[in-house]
């Protein structure tokens, strides 16, 4: 994999003129490393069939994905993110003035028609370093912390793009909630288009009939739980719940972790006598999920409200809309956020992620009688199909952001 700094590759990258296409120019900004982000990895499959895209990001964390068609330049000498995170504050000035002026080099050179940024640091570089009229999107992942004071480079940036975000000719947000707290801190009156992180279409093709599927998921009792994992994200309550059900079940457990965490989730199982029914795996590349843990049940997205972006992560949570995708059933928080956003669906089971009783109790009403879970796997799958994926919640921003790009006077 290549890990080298792409400082030496950014006169290649932005000196050459741009091969003859009828697809305009669209520059994407991103201070994260887009390769880890099914969301915007899903927008710019869209995207390049559009317009001719390029990235500029930071060169953090390795890169794994093939982007085909899209340039992806990546600024600034390799790190792993928590290298990145332990630098000095000079030193984070520093590396993001270094990528302002690779976003200031790319408009220079690309002309792009519209610059898509992603996350307060892409923004704000996109939106200082624009040619006059270029148009520019501000899509947010996460919402920060709106309270900090500090002269820190992250507190910093986040006053910055609040007083900028109104400059913006379009605001794009995961979640409602997040949306209205934003923009009720940045003073933006205007209505955010609202993209909830869904899979795409192709993140999961059933390999035969989805109800001959369910059965035997059924039958096999696994419940799976993807993302990072930890004691906010309430694996120890699953534990916990699965070990006391009446009727056996096997926990899966997939994404990073701390190996503190893992001896203690190890210990627990062991303890409670359920040892042989955990699996516990690290980090798995999204594109091999579906693939590796087809098998499984249901789904489990726990997250406990210790923020505002864990209180208000219902449609911002992409692990939800992959379980969609797979057809699985699925127990989420019994919170307002969650029952407004999905409860029309009748895949989706609520349970407090403080309690392991009330998670026992939910993934017991799922697995309790196979022709309801037959009916809920097929109305998850039907859910994805039809209503959540990425192609679909997209479809307004790429209509917005065509015409933006056509009326830019930079072509």
């Amino acid at each position: 994999m290549n890990t080298a700094t792409s400082s030496r590759s950014l006169n290649s990258a932005f000196g050459r003129a741009a091969a003859p296409t009828t697809k305009p120019a669209l520059l994407v900004v991103i201070y994260a490393n887009p390769d880890y982000y099914p969301p915007t990895v899903n927008a710019l499959s869209i995207l390049q069939r559009y317009f001719r895209v390029t990235v500029v990001c930071r060169n953090v964390d390795i890169p794994f994905r093939e982007w085909g068609n899209i340039e992806v330049v990546r600024v600034g000498r390799y790190k792993s993110a928590p290298a990145k995170q332990q630098q000095s504050g000079a030193a984070k000035a520093l590396e993001y003035f270094r990528f302002c002026t690779a976003v200031r080099r790319a408009t220079v050179t690309l002309q792009p028609a519209a610059i898509y940024a992603y996350d307060n640091y892409g923004f704000i570089a996109a939106i200082r370093t624009r040619a006059a009229g270029t148009p520019v999107v501000f899509h947010q992942h996460e919402l920060p912390d709106l309270r900090a004071s500090s002269w820190r480079l992250e507190a910093w940036i986040t006053r910055y793009a609040l007083r900028l975000t109104r400059a913006a000719d379009l605001v794009v947000q995961p979640e409602i909630n997040r949306a209205r707290i934003w923009s009720q801190a940045a003073a933006d009156s205007r209505r955010p288009m609202l993209v909830p992180n869904c899979s795409s279409r192709d993140f999961y093709s059933p390999e035969g009939d989805v109800r001959a599927i369910a059965r035997r998921r059924f039958e096999q009792r696994m419940v799976f739980y993807v993302g990072w994992m930890s004691r906010s994200n309430g694996h120890v309550e699953a534990l916990r719940a699965v070990a006391q059900m009446a009727l056996p079940a096997t926990l899966v457990l997939v994404g990073p972790h701390d190996a503190a965490l893992g001896r203690y989730l190890t210990c627990l199982a062991d303890a409670f006598g359920v040892g042989t029914r955990l699996e516990l795996h690290g980090w798995v590349p999204h594109s091999e999920c579906s693939r590796r843990f087809a098998a499984c049940a249901v789904g489990l997205s726990l997250y406990k409200p210790v923020g505002a972006n864990w209180e208000f992560n219902c449609s911002a949570t992409n692990k939800l809309f992959e379980y969609a995708a797979m057809g699985l059933p699925v127990v989420v928080p019994d919170r307002k956020s969650y029952r407004e956003f999905l409860n029309s669906d009748s895949w989706v089971a609520f349970a407090n992620p403080d309690d392991p009783a009330s998670i026992a109790r939910a993934i017991e009403f799922i697995l309790a009688d196979r022709e309801r879970y037959v009916a809920m796997s097929l109305a998850a799958r039907k859910a994805h199909e039809e209503k959540y994926n990425y192609e679909t919640v997209f479809q307004p921003v790429l209509a917005r952001l065509e015409q933006l790009a056509a009326g830019s006077d930079l072509k």
